[in-house]
């Protein structure tokens, strides 16, 4: 099963993955440094850096830990959003719409949450609310805003947990109906 207090989905693991090489790039430098300076003379370095000679150490070393930390978190994330799927398998809900506008992030991020769940979902129909002026007025800057079966279940993001759990509790439809 899935923590559900951490954050799911390919953006938070890209993130980590990002943080991880950076972090566990940095430190290795770090340590790297530190044992050219105990064998040979670095010219130019900062007083600290001679001074404090087990800070660096342990600069390096931590930071190489939380590298390595993130980039396995990152793994275990992209683990955990390929495996999740519902106790009872079949598609949930008829109709799915999805309003947007152009240049939201939030709204690409919530039509790549529907892509990794669109085993269980009927296919989306996107709706960019500039085009008319009615959704304009009615969804304001509140987008995007996801409506299943003509009910609004999401303002503003589309959170993978929530969705999930909506899908978990809505009994699938019969194949006859669909």
């Amino acid at each position: 099963m899935i923590d559900k207090n951490r954050s799911t989905g390919t953006q938070a693991s890209q993130r980590d993955a990002t943080a991880g090489t950076l972090a566990l790039g940095f430190g290795v430098l770090v340590i790297l440094a530190r044992a050219m300076e105990t064998a040979y003379t670095i010219p130019g370095m900062p007083r600290s850096w001679h001074q404090n000679d087990w800070l660096w150490w342990l600069v390096g070393l931590f930071s190489a830990g939380i590298g390595g930390h993130l980039l396995v978190r990152s793994e275990v994330l992209d683990t955990a959003v390929e495996t999740w799927k519902p106790t009872v398998p079949g598609r949930r809900f008829r109709d799915l719409i999805l309003y947007t506008r152009a240049g939201c992030h939030l709204c690409d991020e919530a039509a790549e949450t529907l892509q990794e769940h669109a085993r269980w979902l009927p296919p989306v129909n996107s709706v960019d609310i500039d085009s008319d002026p009615r959704l304009v007025e009615q969804f304001g800057t509140c987008v995007p805003v996801l409506a299943l079966d003509g009910k609004i279940r999401f303002r503003g993001k589309v959170d993978a947990t929530l969705l999930r759990r909506l899908i978990e509790g809505t009994p699938p439809i019969p194949i006859a109906d669909l």
